[in-house]
């Protein structure tokens, strides 16, 4: 049986294309921490380059981007998109954390996954003044 996953980055509305991993899938959160001094706390697209820069062997394909709406999806919608092993990983790149749809379930879940070696995370001067 394959150990397949989708991994997709989200800041807000903005999601990027999926990384797809046909081996390892299960240990998806474990890569995505590795691949965390790669990755940028504000750009899905250049979170996927990180990753692929992290993990240049583990990841078998790019695909596109979910439509508009996709932040309403249930279990069902995630399912359809790729409904293999280990299923959809959304990184929230605002919330620092991780959701899972995986096959053979009836919802997501919060996965444990370390975000903390992001890089510094910028924000706005507008909104550090006001703080």
């Amino acid at each position: 049986m394959r150990d397949e996953a989708l991994i997709h980055f989200h800041y807000g509305k903005k999601i990027s294309a999926g990384v797809q991993l046909p081996l390892n899938g299960g240990a998806a959160p474990e890569l995505i921490s590795e691949a965390a001094p790669w990755l940028d706390p504000r750009d899905p697209g250049r979170c996927v380059v990180g990753f692929c820069a992290a993990h240049p062997t583990l990841v078998g394909d790019i695909t596109n981007a979910p439509p508009e709406g996709w932040q309403d999806w249930g279990f069902a919608r995630w399912d359809d998109w790729f409904g293999r092993i280990n299923g959809v990983f959304l990184v929230d790149l605002m919330q620092l954390r991780v959701v899972q749809y995986p096959l053979y379930s009836c919802g997501s879940q919060v996965v444990r996954c370390d975000l903390s070696a992001l890089p510094r995370r910028l924000v706005p001067v507008a909104e550090w003044l006001a703080t």
